[in-house]
């Protein structure tokens, strides 16, 4: 899931004093966990990539979009946590929220508007029938441009079904800078208060927040996996454990036994490990944070792997790989495999070999690189430098 890219603040990172720690190792995290979540949708609702009958690698990457969240959470608060250290002026907040609009609302709104052409224009066969009457609600319609639709509104995903996160993470930019400011102003208590926080809403999520009896509804299980229906509150989590993660990322004496790469490799290790067992969710939080922490501090070997510039191209193209992909899957990936020769009847239906899986998906995941790389040039970047250029302006 997420998970959303962060372009604009790592732009502003590099003008930061902490330009000598190598935070663009993130942007290359960011690309491929958003092709991680593209491959979990595809394989969810195209067709299964059969690696072996244990295998449970793709199933978890769900947990994709709270790797976002910890990064957003940690992003924010080393691009703009001194801008709320002493006080909070509402010029300061306003303009911080203005650019989060500038980052996230222009492509958000673009996949919305083409969702609603694509389902009342009948252009996709496949986007027909009761449930997805359901799914495109024309009610919802106001949820997506108030970026509500992780707040449970309605009983089923709606409209474009990744952008419940934009939702989640717009509900956590609001309560940023005062979060930034408790724990400026606090220090080790606010740490501990906030961290508290984000170990509660985790745990209630698992444990006690009540879920979805109904046969369309993702939350069905004990993980986090909640999206309209408590998305917010997941975001909102692993939101506060990236801010408390770059506060351990501030601890000289802590970080430097983190930055090795034999340290980075075993996290990433480890990572992968648990993404392929049967491991509560609640496991993989802690993991995510001991990851960024590595990958963020690595100044060595991964580094340069990190700044290759394919993946600094994914990097910056993730947000808008994250937004496109699912609308690809209904109108691209659904119909071509139907056509040529699968006999698809719904997610899941679709077992082919392995090597035949692969392939398609490859291929898919090509087509959705190309358009996510015109996404971001014609729509997400032009429309953020116009939105940040007229705040300017006005300031």
């Amino acid at each position: 899931m997420i998970y959303r890219s962060f372009r604009t603040a790592h732009s502003a990172v590099k003008k930061t004093e902490n330009n000598s720690v190598y935070l663009s190792n993130l942007t290359a995290l960011r690309g491929l966990a958003a092709i991680l979540v593209a491959v979990f949708h595809f394989d969810s609702m195209v067709m299964h990539l059969s690696f072996s009958n244990d295998s449970v690698f793709l199933k978890n990457c769900y947990l994709m979009v709270d790797l976002f969240f910890i990064m957003s959470g940690f992003i924010m608060l080393h691009v703009y946590g001194e801008k709320f250290t002493t006080q909070i002026k509402r010029t300061t907040y306003l303009s911080f929220l203005r650019a989060r609009v500038a980052r996230i609302y222009p492509l958000h709104v673009f996949t919305l508007l083409l969702f609603v052409i694509i389902f009342y224009g009948a252009l996709n066969p496949y986007m027909s029938g009761t449930l997805t009457k359901l799914i495109h609600n024309p009610k919802a319609i106001p949820t997506h441009l108030l970026l509500l639709q992780s707040f449970g509104l309605h009983n089923i995903f709606t409209w474009n079904l990744p952008s419940w996160s934009i939702s989640a993470e717009w509900f956590s930019y609001l309560l940023f800078p005062f979060l930034a400011f408790i724990m400026a102003r606090f220090r080790t208590s606010g740490f501990l208060i906030l961290t508290l926080l984000s170990v509660s809403l985790y745990v209630s999520i698992v444990y006690f927040l009540p879920r979805s009896k109904e046969f369309w509804s993702l939350p069905n299980a004990l993980d986090i996996n909640v999206t309209y229906e408590y998305g917010y509150l997941r975001g909102f989590a692993g939101f506060l454990a990236g801010m408390g993660t770059y506060r351990l990322f501030k601890i000289k004496t802590f970080v430097n036994y983190l930055s090795s790469d034999a340290v980075g490799l075993i996290g990433l290790l480890v990572l992968f490990v648990t993404l392929n067992g049967d491991c509560n969710d609640l496991v993989y939080v802690p993991v995510f944070m001991i990851v960024v922490l590595c990958i963020a501090s690595n100044k060595r070997s991964i580094h340069k792997i990190c700044m290759l510039r394919p993946l600094q191209f994914l990097g910056d193209i993730s947000y808008s790989i994250y937004m496109v992909h699912y609308v690809l899957i209904l109108c691209l990936a659904i119909p071509i495999v139907d056509n040529i020769g699968y006999d698809y009847t719904g997610p899941g239906s679709l077992h082919p070999p392995l090597y035949q899986g692969l392939v398609i998906c490859s291929l898919f995941l090509v087509i959705v690189i190309a358009i996510s790389s015109a996404s971001y040039r014609i729509i997400e970047k032009p429309w953020r430098n116009r939105i940040n250029s007229n705040t300017k302006g006005k300031s």
